[in-house]
């Protein structure tokens, strides 16, 4: 029996580090943005989770962090193509669960409206430099990330992904082949969308049918995108691994980006020890649930902004104002009650909404990639 005791005892200190050695940090999945909490000063605060970009803090957090001032100019590149040079900071201030993080390099910025589309404060953006020499296993079904020292093994690998880490920012980097173009994209949790490609790429692999989507279509540090963007169906291959049809976008001048509605179907782990992205457990198959349209308050009126261009959708126009959402009078708007329209819309999949001409809609929630010809 002592034996046995002795030798469970060895086998428990053996096995006690793969127990024991990861942190678990819990997400909000809000607006297709991974929200986690990044203590302060031991003062939470809310960061967005983002691969695809360089760590980010409010500047209305400037001295309030011990930050100290680099030589270093840092010239970064948004979502829509946007150039902004931005001084660079350091900090040994910030936490995120019981991971104390040190030396990291940041810059700071007004994001506003970042609170403003969560409906929720956000202090800043938990960047891709701020991941480097862990690994991070992102798991949507559970809502967790949990962060190891070491790289950890996985069974039912579905694709083993190697990256290249972008300079100074530590993006990770991965090549994509659609209808036999090979296609260097960042692999970023910022981007809303599934694989989105500037125009030039999409000109190459388009075919005769896809959804055309009109007006904004996507806000970041430093602009705004609005016009058409185009989305499809197309089967995606990478290192070999063909993944069947993901969501493939157009996105003006952008980056090339594959984003939260192709990371959220998988188990993700991001291992920055070993440069590699591996998939497994397929969570979910590719969709795109939406109503249609999408609103935004303008000059405190409730405007349709966005609008996917079908026929059962002919009667609205983009700039119509929105008066009533059910029963909920919206003819006058602020923040405040365009925080309680976003909730009623996340929670009703059909809204009945009637314009400033009186006219009603019933619009309903569904998978609008159901209008492809497949």
């Amino acid at each position: 029996m002592r034996n046995h005791q002795k030798h469970l005892f060895l086998l428990i200190l053996i096995l006690f580090p793969f127990f024991f050695n990861a942190t678990t940090i819990p997400f909000e999945l809000i607006d297709g943005k991974m929200i986690v909490s990044v203590n302060i000063k031991n003062a939470p605060h809310n960061f967005i989770f983002d691969t695809g970009a360089f760590t980010i803090i409010s500047s209305e957090l400037k001295d309030q962090l011990n930050e100290e001032k680099s030589k270093i100019t840092f010239q970064g590149v948004d979502a829509n193509n946007v150039r902004s040079n931005t001084e660079v900071f350091s900090t040994d201030d910030l936490r995120i669960s019981d991971l104390k993080l040190k030396n990291i390099n940041f810059s700071f910025a007004d994001i506003g409206w970042m609170s403003s589309r969560a409906c929720k404060k956000i202090s800043g953006i938990f960047g891709a430099n701020m991941m480097k020499g862990k690994m991070w296993r992102i798991d949507f079904k559970m809502k967790t990330i949990n962060v190891f020292e070491k790289s950890q093994e996985q069974s039912n690998i579905i694709a083993a992904i190697p990256f290249s880490e972008e300079n100074f920012t530590s993006v990770p980097k991965i090549y994509a082949k659609i209808r036999n173009q090979n296609i260097e994209f960042a692999f970023d949790t910022g981007s809303g969308m599934g694989f989105s490609v500037n125009q030039k790429v999409y000109d190459k692999i388009k075919d005769k049918d896809f959804l055309t989507f009109q007006g904004l279509l996507s806000q970041s540090i430093s602009s705004i995108a609005k016009g058409q963007r185009e989305v499809d169906l197309m089967e995606v291959e990478i290192n070999n691994t063909k993944l069947g049809n993901q969501i493939i976008d157009n996105s003006s001048d952008s980056p090339n980006l594959i984003g939260i509605r192709f990371i959220e179907n998988y188990m993700v782990d991001l291992d920055f020890i070993n440069k590699k992205i591996i998939l497994t457990k397929t969570i979910k198959a590719p969709e795109y649930q939406s109503f249609g349209v999408a609103f935004a308050p303008i000059d405190n009126n409730l405007v349709i902004v966005n609008k996917l261009e079908i026929s059962q959708l002919s009667g609205l126009q983009l700039t119509d104002k929105i008066i009533k959402i059910n029963n909920m009078n919206v003819s006058k708007i602020d923040m405040e009650s365009f925080c309680e329209v976003k909730k009623l819309l996340d929670q009703s999949q059909s809204i009945t909404i009637e314009n400033e001409s009186h006219k009603t809609f019933t619009l309903d929630k569904k998978n609008v990639l159901q209008y492809l010809k497949l």
